[in-house]
């Protein structure tokens, strides 16, 4: 087990989006018995969105993971890794076939709040030239893991940073997703407003579906040292997307 720098940008900063070469994603609420075999799904990252995870590797200390937390698994390595957990927890999961980051380590502020159990998902799509925002329903059975060749296909990943300061929301401005995914809040919080007027306000472990790459846009006001981690829909996948009843 080693600490790794996840390579990321100023949010600002409107780069590639395939820093991280994601193939494939999927959304889960499990149990630990209900995790899936790490070797099966090849070199790839998980995001914890909600609970508290001992990660054991064979000669380390044990390590607990928290929402925001993220972990890469290499499965050449000889290691044996083992999660658990007492009751559910929401995971992002995300192939990166044949990619591991770079040693390295990077301290940040705390996380700012989880929230306690469930997360918050959100969908922000264009209705007719104003954006709205509704929670989403995840298509598909949240447990248990499928095989990786049934998950959703990604074109990229990527992960940005942004201190806003501490003096409350800074000013944001109106604009579009540049393409359809997922945004991922590691550390910090913001408020998004669509054309609707909704507000939502993510904090660590939430996830937003930005779906908004026509019409008149949403805004995003930070505040505190953001880390966010975005994951790219391929097109033609999630068209089983619907609102939440």
């Amino acid at each position: 087990m080693r600490q790794v720098l996840l390579p990321y940008r100023d949010a600002r900063d409107k780069g590639p989006y395939d820093v991280i070469p994601a193939s494939r994603f999927w959304l889960a609420r499990l149990r630990a018995h209900e995790a899936p075999a790490l070797p099966a799904l090849g070199c790839h990252l998980v995001v914890v969105l909600s609970g508290r995870i001992e990660l054991s590797v064979s000669g380390s200390p044990v390590t607990e993971l928290e929402p925001g937390d993220v972990v890469c698994f290499d499965v050449g390595a000889t290691d044996d890794v083992t999660l658990t957990w007492p009751d559910d927890a929401w995971l992002f999961f995300i192939s990166t076939p044949g990619w591991v980051p770079e040693p390295g380590r990077l301290r940040t502020g705390s996380h700012d709040n989880p929230r306690p159990g469930r997360p918050l998902f959100t969908w922000i799509h264009d209705d007719g030239g104003r954006s709205r925002s509704e929670p989403f329903q995840w298509p598909y059975p949240l447990a248990p893991v499928p095989p990786l060749d049934r998950w959703p296909t990604s074109i990229g990943a990527f992960a940005t940073r942004r201190d806003y300061g501490s003096e409350g929301y800074a000013p944001g401005v109106w604009h579009n997703g540049p393409r359809r995914q997922f945004a991922i809040t590691l550390n910090g919080s913001a408020e998004n407003e669509t054309g609707d007027g909704t507000v939502t306000s993510p904090v660590t472990g939430d996830v937003a579906l930005i779906d908004d790459v026509t019409g008149a846009g949403h805004v995003t006001r930070g505040h505190g040292d953001r880390w966010m981690m975005f994951v790219t829909v391929a097109p033609g996948n999630l068209s089983e997307l619907a609102p939440e009843t």
